[in-house]
């Protein structure tokens, strides 16, 4: 008896070395994708609005996963980091008002002009402030671009336009139609803080921006949620906002000049701003309310060197209750995110059936994506592990419910040689890297590695989305289209497992689990490319 029963332990435990020495990607499963999707995007949870009445069950039900998963709470003891927000509620003056040579110009709000501020004061006012046309509103030394040259915009409202320079145009400028950070509104809002301007206003054309007008003007007088600032957001410009491309092309002809020369002088590489003949005056109202959101966050500890860490991440929020559409008020998220989230947890359950990586793994389920990162930016302002520490980060957004795909879509390729740690594991599913279709839209910039990447972590965002295999390249690419047009950030943004087929999401998964294994099992730090913007960020933190 007594050597049957070392003989049954011997199997159980040779059994149970089997089981976590096996692929983790074995354990990546279609049934717990669908079971987190259809979950997190059903009516009972409201459609996932950061600090409504559902963010409780929503991130309780997250990191319940990740505690069934086998993940460790990852800050201290707790699956939680909360991320204070400040919610900012505006009225903004009927019309703004451009004093011109050819007289007053009323531009009407939400037709015309959008304008906010998270600068916290009840009352704010442009009154016969100077307008200054500054091009596109960048200063880049790494391509000779300077929109300033040194001139004085305290006090003052500054006009530029939106995106790069070298968009829709034959030069190589710049990056051509790709855009750059430079391209971005948060940018040029950013910069004109920094030249102490009190206003900012970007002309709105839907090509450059990457969405139509209405997009702007849907979010004229919500209410904004920023992170909790320490002093005020006194830094920041009183007015930032958006008018029209009719609204800009009547304001230049009232200065004397046609919107296209406006266009073609602000391309030009020796491009120097100049005052309008233009001033401006309106008002805003504001009030605040301080709360908190959270983070939800597990990990598996590095096994060799647990100080450096490789972050998956995916966004939690959506919209909520919002603008009936045929009846249904409620923004549920289906793809936006809970697609993601439920690619995430899979991932680590992966890492959990495999032997644990020589470095950390983290997993961050973050807050308020569509409100402006500020659940990732947070993160990157208050890291479990140092920005040097980070070797990579790992995100996606918005995963189509089409099947398997042929490609594998690298928002940002070019960037760094992380591109290379893609293709890899690409090439052994029989899939091709494809880069974005539309890389005009900047979706690089817009999505939770981009607080990682603004401090230098180099980035993946990937995912099947030209080629699903079902549908040929020339269909996909209708009915991606047909998405963003009738899906995104609607109503219809659900779950229906009569119809939509999820195996493309387990596909991505396991791609990127193995990606992600490798750079856990690695002594390597990937670099950005020499062109990048963020290389010399990341080589100062290295030092």
């Amino acid at each position: 008896m007594k050597n049957i029963l070392i003989l049954l332990a011997g199997i159980f435990l040779a059994s149970c070395s089997l089981v976590k020495t096996k692929s983790g990607e074995d354990a990546i499963l279609y049934k717990n994708i669908e079971k987190h999707i259809a979950e997190l995007s059903s009516d009972k949870y409201l459609g996932r609005m950061p600090m409504s009445s559902t963010e409780q069950i929503t991130v309780d039900y997250i990191a319940a996963q990740m505690k069934e998963i086998g993940l460790e709470p990852a800050n201290n003891e707790s699956y939680f980091q909360e991320v204070p927000l400040l919610a900012v509620s505006s009225t903004i003056s009927n019309t703004l008002d451009f004093e011109t040579p050819k007289g007053i110009l009323k531009l009407d709000k939400m037709v015309d002009y959008v304008t906010f501020s998270r600068k916290m004061e009840a009352v704010q006012s442009l009154e016969q402030s100077e307008l200054v046309f500054a091009g596109f509103g960048i200063t880049a030394p790494e391509y000779g671009r300077d929109d300033f040259q040194g001139m004085d915009l305290k006090g003052k409202t500054m006009l530029v336009f939106v995106n790069d320079p070298g968009y829709g145009t034959n030069d190589t400028y710049f990056k051509g139609n790709t855009m750059t950070y430079y391209g971005r509104w948060t940018y040029k809002f950013e910069e004109a803080a920094r030249r102490g301007a009190k206003g900012c206003l970007i002309i709105h054309e839907t090509g450059p921006a990457g969405y139509p007008w209405k997009v702007v003007a849907n979010n004229g007088e919500t209410t904004k949620l920023y992170l909790k600032p320490e002093n005020g957001y006194n830094d920041r410009c009183a007015f930032e906002g958006w008018i029209s491309k009719t609204a800009a092309e009547k304001l230049f002809a009232a200065c004397g000049m046609t919107f296209d020369d406006a266009k073609k002088q602000a391309i030009q590489k020796d491009f120097k701003q100049f005052a309008l003949p233009v001033k401006v005056s309106g008002w805003m109202k504001s009030t605040f309310e301080i709360n908190a959101s959270r983070n939800v966050c597990g990990l598996i500890r590095g096994s060799k060197q647990p100080e450096e860490v490789v972050v998956y991440t995916a966004h939690w929020d959506h919209l909520g209750v919002g603008t009936p559409v045929n009846g249904d008020s409620i923004y549920n998220g289906a793809t936006d995110n809970a697609s993601a989230v439920a690619w995430m947890l899979e991932i680590a359950r992966g890492f959990k059936a495999a032997p644990a990586p020589e470095r950390s793994v983290l997993f961050l389920s973050v807050t308020s994506e569509e409100s402006g990162l500020l659940g990732s930016g947070y993160y990157a302002e208050h890291p479990f592990f140092p920005m040097n520490k980070t070797v990579a980060v790992i995100n996606t957004d918005v995963m189509l419910f089409m099947g398997k795909f042929k490609d594998v879509m690298l928002t940002g390729s070019g960037q760094s040689e992380l591109d290379e740690w893609v293709r890899r594991e690409a090439e052994k599913q029989g899939r091709y890297i494809a880069p974005d279709p539309n890389p005009d839209n900047g979706m690089f910039f817009r999505s939770d590695q981009f607080p990682f990447v603004k401090q230098g972590v180099p980035a993946i965002y990937a995912k099947g989305y030209v080629d699903a295999e079902k549908f040929g390249r020339e269909e996909t690419m209708k009915q991606v289209d047909r998405y963003w047009k009738e899906t995104y950030h609607s109503p219809f943004d659900e779950y229906n497992p009569k119809t939509d087929d999820l195996s493309g999401i387990v596909e991505d998964a396991k791609l990127l689990y193995h990606v992600g294994t490798n750079l856990a099992n690695s002594t390597e730090w990937p670099k950005w490319k020499a062109d990048s913007e963020f290389k010399a960020i990341r080589e100062n933190t290295l030092k």
